[in-house]
């Protein structure tokens, strides 16, 4: 399908096996600059798409949905996406956020945002897991910009805190909940809704039992996050195994089951 779709010839592709692979292909297309217009035209995939025979009504796609259909199309022809997943205690989480709250005088549970300052600093440590590929070559970024998402009626956001890392742990919380009801009330910049370079997502208001994000354009790792009916906490990720292996998934998922202080 990919050759099809970018008018290749398998005979000018290196392989990396006895058999030609799709990350070969995604790999002679990163060094074509090809994929790089693919990512930002969409039509070329969706104008490939057979017409429904039912009869029936097209709705123009609203910006957000537009947004989603990026994201969703980039992990399904880009990315090659797998997943991971690990019970843990929330317990040692939960007592750092209520002392957390009680020291700063926080009105909201400061939680999920603690969480996912601690994958920033899981970021500083370990500058793989905030990166992705680049013509054959491993980008790392130069500065973590999280991406948080907030359901806010029937849309969902990936709010997004630019240079993360260049915060503290207090102005971050405090950054993610002013996201929130920015998101709440459907009053976010463009700088806050762009540019992420790693996930953090969490369901566990809805006490789902297994979340498995979609990645976000250019990123390597989504962080899933759920509390299930009976209070198991579950941290899980996607993530593209073109930059991060198994080992490195867990290695995050571990550090990240409780806060550093209880390390």
């Amino acid at each position: 399908m990919l050759l099809t779709k970018y008018n290749l010839n398998a005979d000018d592709i290196p392989t990396s096996g006895t058999r030609l692979s799709a990350a070969d292909i995604q790999n002679h297309l990163s060094t074509k600059d090809i994929s790089q217009s693919a990512r930002k035209d969409t039509s070329a995939v969706i104008t490939k798409e057979i017409k429904p025979t039912v009869n029936g009504t097209e709705v123009p796609l609203k910006s957000h949905e537009r947004g989603m259909l990026s994201t969703v199309t980039w992990h399904r022809d880009v990315a090659a996406a797998g997943y991971i997943e690990l019970p843990y205690d929330q317990s040692l989480w939960e007592a750092y956020s209520q002392s957390f709250s009680n020291q700063h005088g926080l009105l909201l549970n400061p939680l999920l945002p603690l969480m996912a300052w601690r994958l920033v600093e899981l970021c500083n440590e370990n500058p793989r897991i905030n990166a992705t590929i680049s013509t054959l070559k491993r980008y790392e970024y130069a500065q973590t910009n999280l991406g948080f998402t907030v359901q806010s009626g029937n849309i969902l956001y990936l709010t997004v805190v630019e240079a993360a890392n260049q915060l503290n742990e207090l102005s971050f919380v405090n950054k993610m909940i002013e996201l929130q009801r920015n998101a709440a009330s459907h009053k976010l910049s463009p700088d806050e809704l762009q540019n992420a370079t790693i996930g953090f997502s969490s369901m566990a208001r809805w006490k789902v039992g297994r979340h498995i994000p979609i990645l976000s354009p250019h990123t390597a790792l989504m962080i899933a996050h759920t509390v299930d009916v009976n209070g198991q906490a579950v941290l899980g990720a996607s993530y593209d195994h073109r930059v991060l292996h198994g080992g490195d998934v867990v290695s995050t998922l571990i550090k990240l089951s409780k806060p550093e202080s209880t390390s």
